[in-house]
């Protein structure tokens, strides 16, 4: 119940404070980065007399309006700690120094094994539409300032407040209900934090991926006991598509 009070604080804060400032500045989240709708709407507003502006926040901006929800994802546990609640006993939050080669390598593999099944995912997707997300989240940077924040936000924010969330919260909690019945509660709590992070993003085309990626994490923090190996794969994890992205032509 707390993950979900914490996602749903997040989801609240950002929509509330993020979307008031969107709205303020004008910027539009939705600018497609597609070369056909960039042409299109150059073509626009040059046709209009208008200024060449494609709307888009700029890379350091998209990453500041994901603060309201990080702050709600970490803020809800830490303020239960006045409530008992123990990081180190109840979200597993410890680290051992192996943690760190471990959860990366796990993490840029499994990357690297989603890219070739997305072959099947593109049997009943278009290609555009499984990377249009990434790129067009890609075309809000431009200079090193939005490359540090694009970074910062997706390889080190992201990985810390999600799985506080999903894995501290959610998985151990779930598992922790059911503790007579362990195997069951184990897999139990695998497949619902796992649904529960991959629906949370939002992402339909992204979602098998998504889902695959929690249940690694989940069971990388099965076996380990401590969040960190979990954390330190969903930086590789992500780390290496932003290196992706920003690689590609």
């Amino acid at each position: 119940m707390l993950a979900l009070v914490a996602f749903g604080g997040g989801l609240f804060l950002a929509i509330l404070v993020g979307g008031s400032i969107v709205a303020a500045q004008g910027w539009r989240l939705d600018v497609s980065a597609a070369i056909g709708a960039e042409a299109g709407r150059t073509a626009m507003q040059f046709g209009q007399n208008l200024p060449l502006d494609d709307l888009r926040p700029p890379g350091f901006a998209l990453a500041l309006l994901n603060l309201p929800l990080w702050v709600g994802l970490i803020g809800v546990p830490l303020l239960d700690r006045r409530n008992g609640l123990d990081w180190r006993r109840d979200l597993g939050w410890t680290m051992k120094p192996v943690d760190v080669p471990l959860g990366l390598g796990v993490g840029v593999a499994t990357q690297f094994v989603l890219i070739p099944l997305y072959e099947l995912v593109w049997l009943v997707a278009d290609r555009r539409d499984v990377g249009q997300a990434a790129e067009d989240l890609v075309a809000h940077v431009d200079g090193l300032v939005d490359v540090a924040a694009f970074v910062v936000m997706t390889a080190v924010m992201a990985p810390l407040a999600e799985e506080i969330v999903y894995r501290g919260l959610l998985y151990r909690g779930i598992r922790d209900m059911e503790a007579s019945h362990h195997n069951l509660a184990v897999g139990l709590a695998v497949v619902v934090s796992s649904l529960v992070f991959a629906i949370s993003h939002f992402q339909f085309v992204q979602f098998p991926g998504l889902f695959l990626f929690g249940v690694v994490a989940a069971v990388l923090f099965q076996r380990t006991g401590r969040l960190a190996t979990a954390i330190w794969a969903h930086v590789g994890f992500n780390a290496t598509t932003v290196v992706l992205l920003l690689a590609a032509p």
